[in-house]
């Protein structure tokens, strides 16, 4: 009996222990909630991708809007917000998103962060019939809308008019000379209806002499037109975009037009600031990434300009200069470029002077067909694919080419490519020589093709070279691309240039 009462006892004492040891042990805390993250607010400083889309109406017909993404582009950057490059949206950009109704009557603005999360949401009438009415009413709304420092009433200062009228003829110019359907301006043709345009924006600035947005786009208008006259027109078109800029210096498109003018004067840095001045205004500036791309080939930095020339193709698919461009720079492309120069007859010439220097007839005369009506093809093409492959006819074929040149079925650079295709440096040299004494643009990008050797080593490329003013560029921008390949064609070895071309060999 007492053993038992004693084991009972220690029983009691131990269960006792372990309650008091128990009491004693701290339960650890479960863990908190992990904290929401937190979410980025909209401000000025946050790239801005801009997006418009309108309903089908009933028909299914969805209109065009892309004036309207040009017109709004143009007033969120003059606002000052910061817009995304068209071709490389970051991941931190928030979508300002603008939906017009199936009747256009109301638009739907949406601020979208990152996180696709719809940050703020507005509706707003559209009820005024005119586009000037439209995009005022944007105007007027936004600055409130994505809280800019700009107060509402100063935005609709920036569309340049009040006049519904006028701003109607504005914007149908524009579309025509900056819009995705535009032949763009570093290969300008003779145009009819280019020149009644022209004729146009002549009389809209006669109305409204306080119009700088019509003055630049009369500039560029001026630009787009080629012939016999085009030193009259770069006049024209540099008088023009100043008084543009005297009414406002920071319309994009009046610096972009002075700086092809520069371009065609060989003014290699003027030209290049005034491009880059234009895209710090609006980075998707078709004219300026064109003219940018285009002063890179002249200048032998083949892969500088193809960046540029991408993104002003895809803005314009059948912009002439910008795909010839294009076509240059894809030469020395090692890979897959992403935008491939559109068949345009200037870009398929390209890629014929390339088969040809590669003595590769067939696929010449095949690029040169498609590119070429039939009595053209008769007239040049033809003589020049035959003295291809047999150089006895290469005097028939150099008077045949220069008799299209004479009677306006060739223009100076494809007269120029000829040559280079018949391997005939003098003649090469002389057409540019010619352009250079006329104080014309001369197409330079041609002595830069990895397979035309035979050009850098003729007496007269740095002739030709010191008369285009290039060295001094090259000082500041580094020397042309083939100087990785070719060390010793002049241009590689100027003082202060040896780093810079060490810096691209190794890019």
């Amino acid at each position: 009996m007492n053993t038992r009462r004693l084991i009972g006892l220690i029983v009691l004492a131990l269960f006792a222990s372990w309650l008091v040891l128990r009491g004693c042990t701290r339960e650890e805390a479960a863990p908190p909630p992990p904290a929401e993250p937190t979410r980025e607010a909209f401000h000025a400083s946050k790239p801005l991708h801009l997006i418009v889309a309108a309903q089908a109406p009933a028909d299914g017909t969805a209109p065009d809007m892309t004036w309207l993404e040009r017109e709004l582009r143009h007033l969120l950057t003059r606002g000052q917000m910061r817009i995304a490059r068209a071709d490389s949206v970051p991941k931190s950009a928030f979508v300002l998103r603008v939906s017009l109704s199936p009747d256009q009557k109301r638009a739907t603005l949406e601020l979208i962060a990152p996180d696709e999360v719809v940050e703020r949401h507005s509706t707003l009438d559209l009820t005024q019939a005119s586009r000037l009415g439209w995009v005022t009413a944007l105007a007027e709304a936004l600055p409130a809308f994505l809280e800019a420092s700009h107060a509402s009433q100063q935005w609709t200062a920036f569309i340049g008019t009040e006049d519904a009228a006028a701003y109607e003829s504005f914007v149908r110019a524009t579309n025509e000379l900056l819009g995705s359907s535009a032949q763009g301006v570093t290969r300008p043709a003779l145009s009819r209806p280019r020149a009644r345009l022209v004729e146009r924006l002549e009389s809209l600035v006669r109305r409204q002499p306080r119009f700088a947005r019509a003055w630049a786009t009369l500039a560029i208008g001026y630009l787009s037109l080629g012939g016999e006259d085009i030193a009259s027109l770069n006049e024209l078109a540099e008088a023009t975009a100043e008084r543009a800029l005297t009414i406002d210096q920071q319309i994009a498109e009046a610096h972009a037009a002075l700086g092809v003018v520069d371009l065609r004067h060989n003014d290699w840095i003027a030209a290049h600031g005034k491009f880059e001045h234009a895209l710090a205004l609006d980075a998707n500036l078709p004219i300026a990434l064109e003219g940018l791309a285009c002063l890179h080939v002249d200048a032998g930095h083949y892969r500088a300009a193809l960046p540029y020339a991408q993104r002003a193709v895809k803005l314009q698919p059948r912009n002439a200069g910008a795909n010839e461009c294009l076509a240059y720079a894809q030469l020395v492309a090692e890979e897959d470029s992403g935008v491939d120069a559109a068949s345009t007859p200037s870009a398929t010439r390209v890629r014929a002077l390339t088969a040809a220097l590669a003595r590769d007839r067939r696929n010449a005369e095949r690029l040169l067909r498609s590119a070429t009506r039939r009595e053209e093809f008769d007239a040049w093409a033809g003589p020049m694919l035959h003295a291809i492959g047999n150089r006895r006819l290469v005097p028939e074929a150099l008077r045949a080419i220069t008799r299209a040149a004479n009677d306006g079925l060739i223009d100076a650079s494809t007269e120029i490519l000829c040559g280079v295709a018949l391997r005939e440096p003098e003649f090469v040299f002389n057409r540019i020589a010619r352009l250079q004494n006329e104080d014309a643009h001369a197409p330079l990008r041609v002595l830069w093709v990895p397979t035309a050797k035979f050009l850098r080593e003729h007496a007269r490329f740095e002739q030709t070279i010191g008369a285009a003013g290039l060295t001094a560029f090259w000082h500041g921008n580094g020397p042309p691309d083939i100087c990785t390949d070719e060390p010793d064609v002049y241009g590689c070895n100027l003082k202060g240039t040896r780093r810079i071309a060490t810096t691209h060999a190794k890019q």
